[in-house]
């Protein structure tokens, strides 16, 4: 019988992890023969105790009511309940003055900031599968192994109200290729304000597209679309005010911000150099049962840009970090400011999930047409071992990726090899971005991705990407397709 409570407390704790199977959890109780052996032994020396030692007419046995805790029949029941409640009383002190040290730590605590260390470090191969077309157009593509992010930062709390974050990447690359020391997130908010909530004061991520709101620690390729790498703003220095409806189904954020410059000294001057972003979001679908493992998330995101340089330039390479850019439209002159749309759309059902954006860029010349360009992705995603994308409902953005079973491979105590295998995701996307128009001739692009990605655990994976870009180069040079195919190794912590 004890075996069997065993066993169906055990199948209870597996139902509670999503249903693992009975194997998985096998796995994490080894030698069941010598735990059978015990619980066996166990029961037998319990069962001939003098406990058992009364029989009924049916044949079955019943615990002495003399040994019964509390019960009239005991020898010596009274002392032992005076016992028990002095124990019981006792016991609730020492939590109480657990409890006290507790709030008082808290209370010291809350009065200065708290320091985490985090980073993140990226291994990147790349290797270019070019025609004599491709290498005529675009130059030969040289492969190359680098650290794509190789972050170290501190983060924290303190007085109850305020959060910071200062990260800095050694890996950094600016506009011109060089590999530098750069900013990332280096900021303060301040929880609870009246009317703007939450306010966060510093350099950082302005409030704009999904996929780039999501972290490329929890990206589903190696880099993101090429929409992105052309029109979507990233860190400058602002001030935001975030805010979250009461049942976590809408987000609203909006700031303004000075456009930074990528190289030295990382200041922005006194001609121009404005925004004014913001986003919204919505869950119309939310699976609370599953927490999230079914959701529908619809965004909307628009900026305005005062340029602090009237001559604009656009370009991007295939969805890789490095390497040549396939489409570029020089330089467009007489540009005062541009307006950027963006609508966003998400689904998540299980192990599959759908995400796409769709990006206009109207810019305004004071000489000149004025050019519209046009970018949009589709990508999909599948877990063929039954994890799903995780949302952040407070940042209307996808989160970590916790695998069911981490990877492991472990030798038992009876011999035999055990192992977990992670997570596995296949992913698809096309990413399409059109730089023609007006007088304009940067090029259009579609390329096609496709990854997999392995999750050894929430904080490492492999990643895998070929990418078969098909462009229209600017100035109507000829067509040419070039290919791409990557691998990362990424750890975060």
């Amino acid at each position: 019988m004890l075996c069997a409570c065993f066993l169906l407390a055990n199948f209870k704790e597996a139902d509670k992890t999503h249903g693992w199977r009975i194997t998985s959890m096998l796995r994490q109780r080894r030698c069941w023969w010598k735990l059978s052996l015990v619980a066996s032994t166990t029961w037998a020396v319990v069962w001939a105790s003098p406990l058992f030692a009364q029989n009924s007419p049916n044949g079955y046995q019943y615990l002495d009511p003399a040994y019964i805790v509390g019960s009239q029949a005991g020898p010596s029941a009274s002392g032992s309940q005076d016992e028990l409640a002095q124990r019981v009383a006792e016991l609730e002190k020492a939590l109480a003055d657990i409890k006290a040290k507790e709030a008082a730590a808290a209370k010291k605590n809350a009065e200065k900031f708290s320091v985490n260390v985090g980073g993140r470090v990226f291994l990147d191969a790349v290797s270019f599968g070019q025609g004599a077309g491709s290498r005529a157009t675009f130059g030969d593509a040289q492969d190359t192994v680098q650290f794509r992010t190789a972050r170290l930062g501190a983060f924290g709390e303190g007085f109850d109200v305020f959060n910071y974050r200062i990260e800095m990447d050694f890996a950094a690359r600016d506009s011109s290729d060089e590999q530098r020391t750069s900013f990332k997130d280096v900021y303060i908010g301040v929880k609870d304000l009246p009317w703007l909530n939450y306010v966060q004061i510093g350099h950082f991520k302005e409030p704009f597209s999904l996929e780039e709101l999501t972290s490329n620690r929890f990206i589903t390729f190696m880099e993101r679309s090429t929409l992105n790498s052309a029109f979507v703003p990233a860190r400058n220095v602002g001030i935001a005010s975030y805010h979250v409806s009461e049942n976590e189904r809408m987000t609203f954020a909006f700031g303004g911000f000075r456009t930074m410059k990528d190289t030295p000294p990382y200041a922005a001057d006194d001609d121009g150099g404005y925004a004014f972003t913001m986003r919204a979001t919505y869950l119309p679908w939310y699976d609370e049962a599953t927490k999230g493992r079914g959701l529908l998330h619809l965004g909307l995101g628009y900026s305005y840009r005062d340029v602090d340089d009237p001559n604009q330039r656009i370009r991007v390479r295939p969805e890789v970090a490095v390497g040549p850019r396939v489409v570029d439209t020089g330089n467009i002159t007489n540009v005062e400011d541009y307006h950027l749309l963006d609508p966003e759309i998400a689904l998540v059902y299980g192990p599959f999930s759908v995400q796409s954006e769709y990006l206009v860029a109207f810019y305004n010349r004071s000489v000149g047409a004025d050019p519209t360009f046009h970018g949009a992705y589709v990508q999909m995603s599948y877990f063929l071992t039954g994890e799903s994308r995780s949302y952040n409902r407070e940042k209307g953005a996808f989160d970590r990726v916790k695998p069911i079973e981490n990877f492991f491979r472990v030798r038992t105590c009876d011999g035999d090899v055990e192992t977990g295998w992670g997570a596995w995701e296949l992913a698809y996307r096309y990413s399409w971005l059109d730089l023609d128009d007006a007088s304009v001739l940067g090029g259009t692009t579609a390329d096609h991705t496709f990854g997999i990605n392995w999750y050894w655990n929430p904080y490492m994976r492999l990643m895998f990407n070929y990418v078969h870009a098909q462009v229209s180069p600017a100035n109507n040079a000829p067509n040419s397709d070039i290919n791409v195919f990557e691998m990362r190794a990424q750890v975060d912590f």
